[in-house]
């Protein structure tokens, strides 16, 4: 296996690296692997609905960004702390090549004197906690698969992240398991950078292979791919959001939103407020369906709107704050 190496040292956002890997599934003759790292980033999976995954409105205040990866699995949040992992090789058994790698990895690191083993389908734990996840897909020319490795990662930055906000959710997208997790700076004394040269060392046997600046163009050109809307948004269902609140003056308030994309399709107003005889729910879905759930794109479209003809007391600022509140 040969270590895969850029033309030149440079920051490169998550995306840059999957498609990196697509590009050498494409290319290479022979295996390939490369470590890389990032900013805060969360990377969710070609099935997952982005909404139950991710705390859009943390992520968004931390400036974490989010992309959709082209294989399964769970959700993950990665950092300069956690060390991802890209393997690409030759074969049509993915499922055998997927678990030799699980086990060439635990038993690298029980070299080093951790009590790592393979666990579940695709994890690698220490004394029962979670320090390394995995996915792979297929391409018509290799197999890809890659990993992390939690070294030091942000845990309370992660947990955070990750974790949908406390608005209740429904919806038949796919939904990861939350597990407990570690770090491999409890069980070393080495830096990550000394980690990194071990990890590279026991993988990669046979050399080094350096890419061209044609092949970083090429890569980039992949890496626009992951930023297309239909791909980044996927196939998502339908899914509904409840906000409830209790206005002095007004009563209880829900609303039951349902979305796709980001984009309203319907509300049903319930509560015990008081309501005149005209129609709220008809006006509201007319003025909004098809509307972004983003606080200017509402206010566009509630404008020239009077929610206090339809609720005694409730205003339309009101509605708008209940509408979009974390």
């Amino acid at each position: 296996m040969k270590h895969v190496v850029l033309p030149t040292p440079k920051k490169h956002r998550l995306i840059f690296y999957l498609a990196m890997e697509e590009y050498l599934a494409r290319v290479l003759k022979e295996e390939g692997f490369f470590m890389w790292q990032v900013d805060p980033t969360v990377i969710f999976g070609r099935n997952q609905l982005m909404e139950n995954e991710v705390n859009l409105s943390y992520c968004k205040h931390e400036k974490i960004q989010l992309y959709r990866r082209k294989s399964g699995g769970g959700c993950v949040y990665s950092d300069q702390g956690n060390i991802m992992l890209s393997y690409i090789t030759r074969g049509d058994n993915v499922r055998f090549l997927f678990d030799c790698f699980l086990r060439r990895l635990a038993f690298i690191l029980k070299k080093m004197g951790v009590n790592a083993e393979v666990s579940g389908r695709n994890d690698i734990t220490i004394e029962g906690s979670k320090v390394s996840g995995n996915a792979f897909y297929k391409t018509p020319e290799n197999c890809i698969v890659h990993g992390t490795l939690l070294f030091d990662s942000d845990f309370e930055k992660m947990q955070k992240a990750i974790t949908p906000s406390t608005t209740k959710m429904e919806s038949k997208g796919v939904e990861s398991v939350r597990s407990r997790v570690t770090n491999l700076r409890e069980y070393t004394d080495m830096d990550i950078e000394d980690f990194k040269r071990y990890v590279i060392g026991e993988f990669c046997k046979d050399g080094e292979l350096k890419l061209t600046d044609e092949d970083v163009k090429n890569i980039e050109s992949i890496e626009q791919t992951y930023l297309e809307d239909d791909f980044f948004k996927g196939k998502n269902p339908v899914y509904t959001i409840k906000k409830h609140h209790h206005l002095k003056g007004v009563g209880e308030v829900s609303l039951n939103v349902d979305l796709k994309n980001d984009v309203i399709r319907q509300i049903r107003i319930e509560g015990d407020y008081f309501s005149f005889e005209n129609d709220v729910e008809k006006e509201v879905n007319d003025l909004l369906r098809g509307v972004s759930m983003q606080q200017k794109a509402v206010e566009e479209a509630l404008k020239n709107f009077d929610m206090t003809k339809h609720i005694m007391g409730f205003t339309t600022a009101q509605f708008i704050e209940i509408l979009l509140k974390p």
